[in-house]
């Protein structure tokens, strides 16, 4: 391991503390912007979050040392991770992939999910499938690769395999905030397929459960916060979307 892994410099002048405010600033115009704006009026502002997601990804240089400085400086690294998912939903693919590439040294699983992920938005299945598969071969973390791989099929409209993929990292979630994030995407594909009683249904069986694990191991248990990303996958902070 070098000494550059081991020794970040994250002081307020460094580059890198630059980078991760202009990120900032922009995640919070996003915010802003609110649910209601057009991609049109969005798509501008998300490609310059992209570009900047990207230069201070590249100039961390796969430093997971200084990431992790600059996390308690400016809760940036939980929020910049769904930002290839936002641009893919815009159109932008080559951002978006270039993006999750150049964070797959802190997310691995996760950014290749994205990858695939940003092909299905384009609309190339083929190539998203591909990956999926990849992805599902090689995965270090399975929940995230069968989490993402849900994702897909979901994009792809492929529902009925989308939902197995979600109910299967619903089984191995390795944490309450997985389990709960897996939940909410089998309840909102339920809703989108018009199943609407049955995803009542479903979350109150959720909640049951994890009630039960509560009393169990209460210590075990995170909880989201109100300035994280809302675990239903909007790219939102928890308090403007599921926490409002």
């Amino acid at each position: 391991m070098s000494d550059r892994t081991l020794k970040p410099s994250t002081s307020p002048s460094s580059p890198q503390a630059r980078l991760a405010a202009a990120v900032i600033e922009l995640l919070e115009a996003l915010d802003d912007s609110g649910a209601e704006a057009t991609t049109n009026e969005t798509r501008p502002l998300l490609r310059k979050l992209g570009e900047a997601t990207l230069a201070f990804a590249l100039s961390l240089e796969q430093n997971l040392a200084q990431l992790a400085a600059l996390e308690l400086e400016f809760e940036l690294p939980g929020r910049i991770l769904d930002v290839p998912t936002r641009l893919g939903a815009v159109g932008e693919t080559e951002l978006a992939v270039r993006v999750a590439e150049a964070l797959q040294f802190c997310a691995p699983d996760d950014m290749k999910g994205q990858i695939a992920l940003a092909h299905a938005q384009a609309g190339d299945r083929k190539r998203a499938l591909e990956l999926v598969l990849t992805n599902l071969e090689t995965a270090q973390e399975p929940f995230i690769s069968e989490f993402r791989a849900g994702d897909v099929y979901r994009e792809l409209g492929e529902t009925d395999a989308a939902e197995a993929y979600y109910r299967r990292s619903l089984s191995i979630a390795p944490t309450a905030s997985a389990r709960s994030e897996a939940a909410l995407r089998i309840a909102s594909l339920m809703i989108d397929t018009a199943r609407e009683t049955e995803a009542v249904a479903f979350l109150a069986q959720q909640r049951s459960q994890q009630s039960q694990a509560e009393v169990a191991e209460p210590a075990r248990l995170p909880r989201v916060g109100r300035n994280d990303a809302c675990p239903c996958g909007s790219g939102k902070k928890y308090k403007k979307c599921h926490g409002a």
